[in-house]
């Protein structure tokens, strides 16, 4: 059973397989990277008016389980948090006024990553003001660099700034894998119909553990082509 089983109907499910969506899998490729979305204090923690700790310190226990497997591989690792404007169009149109507007947010520590998952060095951090991290900022750059062909996307809020990441991941023909566990939202509903979309449309949702699997076998994979062969 899928986690979305409860909230979509079954009637609508057969829908969309009609359709052949969320039938296939688009597979790890051969060089993948994890981005870790806004994994910070003012998402993560209740403390502050748009975080939520049910659902925001599961994930970042979810989130360091993939990055101690991740980082002996050599996997490149992102992160994003809330890039601090000072004007109007910087601050954007975000219904209640969204991280830069609002008071309850301008809490230094709201924008810093949870300590459990914080960046080590030759992490890239990027600042956003928007929510898929590939708006405005130089990410394009850092994943071509890597040769990157494969996104982890990791983070909160799964309706709100995984989504938008996840899908311009995808409108560049980036292959996208969501570790279910690692992805967290303030409700149970917009979180698991953002997972049922993105798996039906733009990449794969699946258990944190066959993520780590598959990443294992990618990345030995990769050293094993690496290899000269002597004669």
């Amino acid at each position: 059973m899928a986690i979305w089983d409860d909230v979509i109907p079954e009637a609508e499910r057969r829908i969309y397989a009609k359709g052949g969506m969320g039938v296939e899998r688009v597979g790890m490729g051969a060089k993948p990277a994890i981005i870790v979305v806004d994994m910070t204090y003012g998402f993560v923690d209740s403390a502050y008016p748009l975080g939520y700790s049910p659902t925001g310190y599961p994930a970042v226990a979810a989130i360091r389980r993939l990055l101690d497997h991740a980082r002996p591989l050599g996997v490149p690792i992102f992160y994003s948090i809330s890039k601090r404007g000072t004007t109007p169009c910087e601050a954007g149109r975000w219904k209640g006024g969204g991280v830069i507007a609002n008071p309850g947010m301008l809490d230094p520590k709201a924008n810093t990553i949870a300590a459990d998952i914080a960046p080590h060095p030759g992490d890239v951090v990027i600042a956003k003001t928007y929510p898929s991290v590939f708006f405005g900022t130089d990410l394009v750059s850092h994943l071509i660099y890597h040769r990157v062909d494969t996104l982890i996307v990791t983070g909160m809020v799964t309706s709100g700034c995984v989504r938008g990441t996840a899908l311009d991941a995808f409108s560049y023909n980036l292959r996208v894998i969501v570790p279910e566990e690692c992805a967290a939202d303030r409700g149970a509903t917009s979180h698991k119909v953002a997972l049922f979309e993105i798996h039906m449309k733009y990449g794969d949702v699946l258990p944190l553990s066959q993520v780590m699997d598959e990443l294992t076998a990618t990345c030995a994979a990769q050293r094993s082509a690496a290899v000269p062969v002597t004669v």
